[in-house]
């Protein structure tokens, strides 16, 4: 899943523009990401809100289905009594019906994969901030400091 396949909050990123205005590039900004993630609930409030958007459009997509079928049976069937067209029309509102619960089970595995992506995205964020912090790189400088200050005393008491 690309970033912006896991439907984060708008506020987590950055829009870069052309001169003309229009949208050249977006990306997640590391440390609003760290701090969204660590207030809470909010990844899991944000899967279960995509779940159940997912999950409204295949009830939608299935209820409009079984209506465009029962309208097509309600035209062959024109009042007689056809067992074969009846048989038929159920078995067409089976197989939608399937075909709308497997739906439901993929939404289920995203809503999953959304989940682990995002905890993975925001650990690699986690490592990219301490690894190009400020205090990181003073600290990778120390034994450096501490060896021209140790230089600078000895030579301070050697001329002394």
């Amino acid at each position: 899943m690309t970033t912006l396949d896991l439907k984060l909050p708008r506020h987590l990123y950055r829009q870069t523009t052309n001169q003309d205005g229009e949208v050249t590039g977006v990306t997640y900004l590391h440390d609003r990401l760290i701090n969204w993630f660590d207030r809470g609930n909010g990844v899991h409030k944000l899967c279960q809100a995509v779940y159940e958007d997912e999950l409204d459009k295949i009830a939608c997509w299935e209820d409009n289905r079984l209506l465009q079928l029962e309208e097509q049976w309600l035209e062959v069937e024109n009042g007689e009594d056809d067992d074969e067209h009846e048989a038929r029309y159920h078995l067409a509102c089976d197989t939608v019906t399937r075909e709308a619960d497997a739906r439901r089970e993929q939404a289920k595995a995203h809503k999953a994969e959304r989940q682990a992506a995002i905890e993975e995205l925001v650990s690699q964020c986690v490592e990219h901030i301490e690894d190009n912090s400020p205090a990181s790189l003073h600290a990778s400088h120390a034994a450096e400091y501490l060896l021209a200050l140790a230089l600078i005393g000895a030579l301070t008491y050697v001329l002394l």
